[in-house]
């Protein structure tokens, strides 16, 4: 250790067998505790049929990579940096004199001192800058709320959101990605973690592919920088569940609308708003069918009448009438989370349908925002975690299907809900097959599990395959 440091291949062979001796006694001192934990626990079956067969797909995923198309990011770096300068300039003009845009405390005096804005919250160092804060402020002032507002603000507020976005896609991504290609395989190897999340879902380093943003131009950009391996003799292809976290809490709730309506192929945030106001399908405005969107994913996650408010156009009043609403609808929904509350504290934990587990200790506390933190994490967990669950079965058993078929495609991608491959063109049809036999019987439940299937030759262009399968 320290200046005398030296690697193992250094070591005297007695030392390095005493070291290896301690470390191979250890590993099985801990391997009969925690087998005996797993056991006592009821965790033995998900170890053993999902977790442990899931490393060898993990691996192979990661050792397998994904191409990357360098150009294409670096056109993206060049005009990002040219975006981000114009940016930059538009803001020094506004308030009047240059400062650090990503220096919270030059940021919180702009916005505090020189603008006069009301700030959000607190922090040990000043008034908090955060992108929370900024995106409340941002919708007081859309609202008209703040009297008196200085003009500037509206414009300082929104450049200073895009610097964000823009600064953070192209360190994170546009000028890291180039860096991560492996120079003997020619692409990027991300690192996948089984135990990166409370709830059971996999995570990714270097890159994290799963925060890759989806919703806007440039975050699809990014995507599109995922290329075959060679073109056109192969093609990508992802396969993405539909609306799995809802089809689950239809299962979980028991609830006799939700189930019907999955079983009915019905659009389900069509469906929700039928009921919510009391009117025929065909009658359901867009906008009424994006509030119920709001409502139906919204309540897993305990949605509030003011996060309803903040979302859509609807007032806190109209807010809590479409959430008695939505439950006088749903009402096994409501029963599910009184009852998954109530096991929460009574048992310290919540399970997924596979029997993966989650303590929270917290459900019992005194401190209102802590209960109420770990009630909200009961009521998700067994959903985000069966998910988690069906994914990683999926997984295993289109990785079977490979091997067993001796099929060169390969799966090189996890993200979330999606898993993305790399096919031959030739093996595109019976890979679709695969795909989705495995994917939509992975799990049993009250209602059918659907896939969307897209192919394309990079990863943010794609077209559907067939429609919801």
């Amino acid at each position: 250790t320290g200046k005398k440091k030296i690697t193992m291949a250094q070591v005297p062979i007695s030392h390095a067998a005493h070291y290896g001796a301690a470390d191979a006694d250890f590993t099985y001192r801990l391997y009969s505790e925690l087998s005996r934990n797993l056991e006592k626990e009821s965790l033995i079956d998900s170890f053993n049929d999902i977790e442990m067969p899931l490393v060898g797909v993990i691996v192979k995923m990661q050792l397998d990579g994904v191409s990357i198309d360098l150009e294409l990011l670096k056109r993206m770096s060049t005009n990002l940096t040219s975006r981000i300068i114009t940016i930059s300039n538009a803001l020094y003009e506004l308030i009047g004199y240059e400062f650090n845009i990503s220096s919270s405390k030059q940021l919180s005096e702009v916005l505090f001192s020189d603008l006069r804005l009301k700030h959000v919250k607190k922090t040990a160092t000043g008034f908090s800058t955060d992108a929370s804060s900024l995106d409340s402020i941002k919708q007081m002032l859309d609202s008209g709320v703040v009297e008196d507002a200085d003009p500037r603000s509206y414009e300082t507020i929104a450049k200073i959101l895009e610097f964000r976005e823009l600064s953070k896609l192209k360190s994170t991504y546009v000028d890291v990605l180039p860096k991560l290609v492996n120079p003997q395989t020619g692409r990027v190897h991300t690192s996948y973690r089984q135990t990166g999340s409370a709830t059971g879902r996999v995570s990714s380093n270097d890159p994290n592919v799963q925060n890759i943003p989806i919703r806007t131009e440039l975050g699809r950009q990014v995507r599109q920088a995922f290329i075959t391996q060679k073109h056109p003799e192969w093609t990508l292809i992802a396969a993405d569940y539909s609306q799995i976290e809802l089809r689950i809490l239809a299962h979980l709730s028991r609830d006799a609308n939700l189930i019907k309506a999955f079983n009915n192929d019905e659009d389900i945030h069509a469906s929700t708003a039928s009921l919510a106001y009391n009117s025929p399908i065909s009658e359901i405005t867009p906008e009424m069918r994006r509030v119920a969107k709001v409502l139906n994913f919204g309540v897993l996650y305990g949605l509030t009448p003011f996060g309803i408010a903040q979302q859509t156009d609807l007032s806190l009043d109209q807010g809590k009438e479409f959430i008695s609403a939505f439950f006088n609808s749903y009402p096994g929904i409501k029963d599910y989370i009184d009852q998954t509350i109530s096991f929460c504290r009574e048992k310290g934990y919540v399970e997924s349908l596979k029997g993966r587990r989650r303590y929270l200790p917290e459900i019992n506390s005194t401190n209102r925002i802590a209960r109420q933190a770990a009630e909200r994490a009961a009521i998700n967990m067994p959903i985000q975690g069966t998910a988690a669950d069906t994914i990683k079965i999926s997984m295993i058993k289109i990785q079977n299907h490979l091997n067993e078929m001796n099929i060169e495609s390969k799966m090189i991608l996890q993200v979330h809900d999606e898993l993305v491959f790399e096919s031959k063109t030739e093996d595109i049809e019976l890979l679709n097959g695969i795909i989705i036999e495995c994917m939509t019987t992975a799990i049993n439940m009250d209602v059918p599990l659907k896939v969307e299937l897209k192919t394309g030759h990079n990863w943010g262009n794609m077209k559907p395959v067939m429609k919801d399968i």
